[in-house]
């Protein structure tokens, strides 16, 4: 009989481990500033919680004791991710005031915007682009053949298949109906519906909005219903 654990996710996460967490990062790629596009792909936490938390990314990093990097040529796909994580905190297609970082929520004024695109609507049409293009979909599984051995999707779920997963579901949960627009203190997560641990892939069909809440509560169960 496999040995059964509940995984619970941690909570009441203090500054002092998120900053500690963003010294790792920096330690372990030699550098002593961090994009959030950096950040995300080694840290222990997602960029949203730093955001609530300090305000403002670069705040964060001169907290930790790291240097502010240099805004002046950011890379498209930090400009969308950002998009994505403004559009799931609020909990609904941002509107260019939403990008004041006085709301603690973007990492990027609309002005930075405007200047590369144009207007804020161009960037959300750039934005919206970028994201349906369908390449930044996990891959399928393919088949196995005679002499091909089967290979699984990974089980990090990356930014842009979690946008991906979150818009299409109106960044609504899909368990109890919790939204970040009716309350903006919901965390939501795009969770695997049947278990990457039971088989599952990391594909959108099988990926669904969840708040921080019905995450934790269903663990790594499989719905069969779902």
């Amino acid at each position: 009989m496999s040995e059964f654990r509940v995984r619970l996710r941690k909570r009441n996460i203090t500054e002092e481990e998120l900053l500690a967490d963003l010294k790792r990062v920096a330690s372990e790629l030699s550098k002593d500033t961090l994009t959030v596009v950096e950040y995300t792909e080694r840290g222990n936490f997602g960029a949203n919680t730093f955001l609530r938390r300090f305000k403002q990314w670069n705040l964060a990093l001169q907290m930790a004791g790291l240097n502010a990097p240099n805004r002046q040529h950011v890379p498209d796909a930090e400009l969308f991710e950002n998009i994505a994580n403004v559009w799931t905190s609020v909990g609904h297609q941002p509107f260019g005031r939403e990008l004041d970082k006085a709301h603690g929520v973007s990492e990027f004024s609309l002005g930075t915007y405007e200047k590369r695109f144009g207007s804020w609507n161009k960037a959300l049409l750039a934005f919206e682009s970028f994201i349906q293009t369908g390449k930044f979909s996990e891959p399928r599984p393919k088949l196995a053949g005679p002499s091909q051995s089967s290979k699984r999707t990974d089980r990090k779920i990356n930014w842009r298949l979690r946008a991906q997963v979150l818009i299409r579901d109106n960044c609504i949960c899909q368990m109890c109906g919790a939204s970040p627009a009716k309350d903006p203190s919901v965390n939501l997560h795009a969770d695997h519906i049947k278990p990457w641990s039971k088989g599952g892939e990391t594909v959108l069909e099988n990926l669904r909005t969840l708040c921080i809440k019905c995450n934790i509560g269903k663990s790594d169960l499989h719905d069969e219903n779902n």
